[in-house]
C-alpha cells in the first residue's frame, strides 16, 4: 500500500505583486507562526509570560511589542532567528508571532499557570504591503484612519479589509503587514493588487 504524504501550502503560494523599485509592494510571506494567547494581566501568570518570551507584553489595546523583529522587504531577506511580536488585540489577548519557538518557551508557563496559548498558524496567512503608496491602497478598503497620528508605527487593529478580516499591524515606515483569515486570502489578494495597479 502506497501512502500519499500530503505538504503544507501556502493560501496564496508566496505570491508578488509590485517591486521595491516601484510605488508598492504586496508579497505573501507564508508559514509565519501565530498563536492566540489569553492570560490575565493581573496574574501571576502574566509576569510568568512576560519572563519566558523576554517581552513585555502591551495591555493597551492595539499596541505591539517586538524583540528581534523586523518587517522582510528585500528579495530573498529572511527575517531575524528568535523574534518575537505580541499584538494586543484585547484585555487580555494577545497574538503572538516570530520566528522563536513560542510554544516551546511558554510550555513550563502553561505546566504551573493558568494560560490559554492555541496555535492558530493555518488560520492566518501574513501578507506584506510596502512602499511610498502602500497608505493609499490600504485606505481604498480600510474603515479606519491610517494617518500617522492617529495609526501610528507598532499600532495593530482588527477590521475588514474588502470585506476580509484580517489583522492589520503598521510595522515601519511605509510598510504594514495584514494578517487575513486563510479563507479570505485569495479575495483579499484580489482586491488589494486591483487597487495597486494605478501606484505601478
Amino acid at each position: 500500500m502506497t501512502v500519499k504524504l500530503e505538504f503544507a501550502k501556502s493560501p496564496l503560494g508566496g505570491a508578488k505583486f509590485g517591486g521595491t523599485d516601484k510605488a508598492v509592494l504586496i508579497q505573501e510571506v507564508p508559514f509565519t507562526p501565530g498563536f492566540d494567547l489569553r492570560v490575565n494581566p493581573d496574574s501571576p501568570a502574566f509576569l510568568a509570560v512576560v519572563a519566558a518570551l523576554g517581552l513585555v507584553l502591551p495591555t493597551t489595546v492595539g499596541k505591539v511589542a517586538r524583540n528581534n523583529a523586523d518587517c522582510i522587504v528585500s528579495e530573498g531577506e529572511k527575517p531575524a532567528e528568535n523574534g518575537i511580536s505580541a499584538l494586543t488585540l484585547g484585555p487580555d489577548w494577545w497574538y503572538l508571532t516570530g520566528t522563536a519557538d513560542i510554544q516551546a518557551l511558554l510550555a513550563p508557563v502553561q505546566i504551573a499557570h493558568h494560560i490559554s496559548l492555541v496555535d492558530v498558524s493555518s488560520q492566518r496567512t501574513k501578507i506584506e504591503i510596502y512602499g511610498p503608496s502602500a497608505k493609499d491602497v490600504l485606505s481604498h478598503y480600510w474603515e479606519q484612519d491610517l494617518r500617522d497620528e492617529h495609526f501610528p508605527i507598532d499600532a495593530c487593529s482588527q477590521g475588514l479589509l474588502a470585506k476580509a478580516p484580517l489583522i492589520m499591524w503598521h510595522c515601519c515606515e511605509n510598510c504594514y503587514l495584514l494578517f487575513p483569515r486563510a479563507s479570505f486570502s485569495r479575495h483579499l489578494w484580489t482586491a488589494l493588487t486591483d487597487a495597486s495597479v494605478e501606484y505601478l
